[in-house]
């Protein structure tokens, strides 16, 4: 008898791999990128509407959460798998999350 093996994939991970280029929409690029780990709080992401996860974020400015981004934790995500995604689209997601918990 052969065994059978399933492959689940989410949703998510399809169009966030799918390499299809992106507008550089903050809402958008955080619906189809950012929200794959803010939305379950993966590998230490904050969720969304978590504002006191957000605060000492904040605080830190806007240009160190540009670049803990770009060259962080999410280095893997949005830099080496999403190569169309431009500084301008991180910096727009960055914008999009910071205007939702402020």
């Amino acid at each position: 008898m052969k065994k059978l093996t399933a492959i689940v994939v989410c949703t998510d991970l399809i169009v966030f791999a799918s390499g299809n280029a992106i507008a550089d929409d903050g809402a958008a690029t955080y619906k189809l990128v950012c929200s794959s780990c803010h939305e379950a709080a993966a590998a230490g992401a904050p969720k969304l509407e978590d504002k006191a996860a957000w605060e000492p974020r904040i605080a830190q400015g806007m240009d160190a959460l540009y670049a803990s981004t770009r060259d962080g934790k999410c280095e893997l995500f949005v830099k080496n798998l999403r190569t169309d995604i431009s500084d301008e689209t991180i910096k727009a997601a960055v914008d999009y999350m910071v205007s939702r918990v402020k």
